[in-house]
Formats: structure tokens, C-alpha cells, sequence
């Protein structure tokens, strides 16, 4: 099935253009981030296995984060080549996206075969994902830039779904991505767009009639009160409910300790979601926070990155001149 495949994908190339070719970049120690349009199950499966076979002749390291079917799918056509590439669910390492750039760190840094060089498939927005979630998708894509570049050269491939993703959702891959995969070629995208802050923005106002207070140092136990009586009242489970209390009030103490000494803590419910959002003074000038796991023994730098592990969502806004929030999301029973 290799030969002819990578027979078929030879076809389909062509210089004509002035475009390389897919999955050829000059090998220069760099971080190549590239979208992979495709239109169809056929067109992604032939670009996919097309790179993922380039690596393994090169005896790099792949790692692949898409849906469960489509990691049968590949199993199943690479054969025994399978054997040496790794594969997680992207539905459970990216339903929140801030867990995304952590796991590509974890695979970078894994030395089982030393000296080879890396590559990854990563797939994180989906049809059907809800407008926060691809709001912090494509933040996720803006800021793999900032997480990789100048580090170690390695490659990924962001596949985007032509026929079932909305035309904001594409044009948001075009300027996250500095190269693009389109039908056997590849080149630099003209709509990239180098990030520069990527925390600000303001996020939607909640909704009339939400519970909302004020708290210093001396409210913390009322806060903690109060979000407790929330999530008995929105029969979150039990477990959740200490986990979403716990980033909370890591937050809270954030807040008071790096935010002026003082926030605002603001709950309410949308539809099936308990949100939690909690707002100072401070600044986050980070745009990484909340995605770098914390060094054993670090004393700060633990809260943010609890509350993306124990939420279902984390959005984090922050300007010098606005100040921060962070907004957290547990999906109800």
C-alpha cells in the first residue's frame, strides 16, 4: 500500500506553480506549522499517510491527534509501520485546547530514541465544536507559534475539514499557519498573521441576572462558599464540583495576591455549562500561561495551569490597561 500511494501523491504534485511540494520543507532545524485543507476522507488519509511515511524513512518520531475513527483508519492502513507511530484521541486531549501545547512538549522531550528528528499530526477543531471552544481552538493554533519557534525543528500538520467547516473557521487556519497543504502542495500562506498579543479581546458578557460579588483578601472563604452553593444547585457531580472550586479559588488568591489585592467573581449558567469567571487589575503579559506544566518546586505559575486541567475550558483575557479574566466552563450532567 506504501508504493502505491506515495505513486498516486507523486502524481497529483507538480512545480508549475512555483509551489514545493507537500511534506518537503528544507530540513533547517526550524518549527514548520502547516493547515492540510482537504475535502474529502480520501484526500486527508492519502496527505496524512503521505507524511506520516516520510517520517518513518527519515526514523523520525510521529505522534497523531485526531478522532478515534481516523486513528483506526490509519492503523489499519500503515500496517506493521504502525508499530512506530504514536497515536492519542484528540477528542479527549483537546476538548480543552490549553491541554494541546503541553502534550507536544511532553512527546518533544521524550528522549526513547535519541537524535531523530519529530513530527505530529495534530487536529483540533472539528465540526460541531461550540464558539467558545473554537475561540480558544484558534488561539491554540496562534500560539503553537510562539511555543515552538526558535526551539527544536520539528513538523506539524493541522488537518482542516473543507466541507464541514465554516469559511471564518478556514480563514482563522490561514493566518494561524504560516504554510499551508492544499491538494498535494505546498505553500507559505499570504494570510499569516504573526502573533502578537495573544491574550486580549474581551470575552461575551454574561447573562442578565447573573450572581456576581466583589471579594479582597478577607472574602475567600465566602467566595469558596459561594461557588460551592453553585455547583449543588447545578447538581454538578461531586468530584467536579471540588474541581472546579479548587481553580477557583486559586484564581481568587491570584487575584488578590497579583491583581491589586482585591476581584470579581461573577457565576451563571448557559445552557449546559456552570461558568465561573473571576477578574483584578493585574496583568497577565505571558500569553503562554496555563500551558507550560510548572517546575517541580516552582512556587508560582500553578493556577492558571490547574484550572486547564481540571475544567472543561479555561478562557483567559488580559490587557494592561483592561486588566484580566478567566473565564472557566464545567459542561452539567
Amino acid at each position: 500500500m506504501h508504493n502505491l500511494l506515495m505513486e498516486r501523491t507523486d502524481q497529483g504534485r507538480g512545480i508549475a506553480s512555483g509551489c514545493r511540494p507537500a511534506h518537503a520543507p528544507a530540513d533547517d532545524g526550524c518549527f514548520h506549522h502547516e493547515s492540510l485543507f482537504y475535502s474529502d476522507e480520501d484526500e486527508f488519509m492519502r496527505a496524512a499517510l503521505d507524511f506520516l511515511y516520510e517520517g518513518i524513512e527519515r526514523d523520525e518520531r510521529a505522534l497523531v491527534a485526531v478522532g478515534a475513527p481516523r486513528i483506526e483508519l490509519l492503523r489499519e492502513a500503515l500496517g506493521p509501520d504502525a508499530e512506530q507511530v504514536r497515536f492519542t484521541d484528540m477528542r479527549v486531549l483537546g476538548a480543552n485546547p490549553a491541554r494541546i501545547i503541553p502534550a507536544w512538549h511532553a512527546f518533544l522531550q521524550e528522549n526513547d530514541r535519541p537524535g531523530a528528528g519529530a513530527r505530529g499530526i495534530g487536529e483540533p477543531v472539528w465540526p460541531g465544536r461550540g464558539a467558545a471552544e473554537l475561540a480558544e481552538c484558534q488561539r491554540h493554533e496562534a500560539l503553537l507559534n510562539t511555543a515552538f519557534d526558535g526551539g527544536e525543528g520539528w513538523r506539524l500538520l493541522c488537518p482542516y475539514d473543507l466541507e464541514n467547516l465554516e469559511e471564518p473557521v478556514i480563514e482563522a487556519a490561514r493566518r494561524s499557519h504560516p504554510h499551508i497543504s492544499c491538494a498535494g502542495r505546498r505553500e507559505p500562506s499570504a494570510a499569516y498573521d504573526a502573533p502578537f498579543d495573544l491574550l486580549a479581546g474581551a470575552l461575551p458578557e454574561p447573562p442578565p441576572g447573573s450572581q456576581e460579588m466583589s471579594f479582597t483578601g478577607s472574602e475567600l472563604v465566602l467566595v469558596r462558599d459561594t461557588v460551592r452553593a453553585a455547583t449543588s444547585a447545578a447538581e454538578l457531580a461531586e468530584e467536579r464540583g471540588e474541581d472546579l472550586l479548587l481553580a477557583v479559588s486559586e484564581l481568587a488568591c491570584n487575584s488578590v495576591l497579583h491583581g491589586g489585592g482585591r476581584g470579581r467573581l461573577r457565576i451563571w449558567t448557559d445552557q449546559d455549562t456552570l461558568m465561573c469567571e473571576v477578574s483584578d487589575a493585574g496583568h497577565i503579559s505571558d500569553p503562554l500561561a496555563g500551558r507550560v506544566r510548572p517546575l517541580p518546586g516552582q512556587l508560582g505559575g500553578r493556577g492558571l495551569w490547574l484550572a486547564n486541567q481540571v475544567c472543561d475550558l479555561a478562557q483567559i483575557r488580559s490587557s494592561a490597561l483592561g486588566g484580566s479574566s478567566v473565564r472557566l466552563h464545567m459542561r452539567l450532567p
